[in-house]
Order: structure tokens, then C-alpha cells, then sequence
């Protein structure tokens, strides 16, 4: 069997993907600068995937939106703008939506 190229702390891309448009879609109910912000970080880890994984255009489209995510939170929200890696991040990303509300 090939080894991943992907790294370990990477979830399945598909189950990312899918978790992105369920918070999208919650958020646009919501309004919540917390999701907002978990939306936008979602995006950018979208973008550290191998070439194999995520298509280069859906690459571009996710740093495209984090960007758009990031004025979109800083715009709504009392809390600063912290730029943050996947490294730092990566366990707190996906969450339930019962947690990713709250």
C-alpha cells in the first residue's frame, strides 16, 4: 500500500469539505463570530493539503474565502484577529456542530 502524503493531523478532505459547508450553512442562520472564525480556519488548513488531495483550484478558492471569513469575523466580532497555524490549531478545527455553535 502507497503511504499518504498527507499529514497525519490532516482529516479526510472530503469530510472537511463537507464539515465547511454544514458551519457555512449554520452560519448564514447564525451570524456567529465564533463560527465565522472556525469557518475561516477550516479554509486555511483546506490549503495544506498535497496536490493529490485538493485540487489546486480549490486551493486557491480556500485562500480566497479565508480571507474573505477573516474581514467577515473581524467585521462582526468584539474579539481581535489572531492569525494562528494548523499546527496550533488543527485539534480545535472540527468540531461537532453542537460545539462549533457555542
Amino acid at each position: 500500500m502507497k503511504p499518504s502524503a498527507r499529514k497525519p493531523q490532516l482529516p479526510d478532505p472530503v469530510t472537511l469539505i463537507a464539515v465547511l459547508m454544514t458551519m457555512m450553512t449554520r452560519f448564514s442562520c447564525l451570524g456567529c463570530p465564533r463560527l465565522a472564525n472556525r469557518i475561516r480556519r477550516n479554509l486555511t488548513l483546506l490549503q495544506h493539503y498535497a496536490e493529490d488531495e485538493m485540487p489546486p483550484m480549490l486551493k486557491q478558492t480556500a485562500q480566497r474565502l479565508e480571507r474573505e471569513w477573516a474581514q467577515l469575523h473581524t467585521a462582526i466580532s468584539d474579539e481581535p484577529h489572531i492569525e494562528t497555524t494548523p499546527d496550533d490549531t488543527h485539534d480545535r478545527l472540527i468540531q461537532p456542530a453542537s460545539q462549533s455553535l457555542h
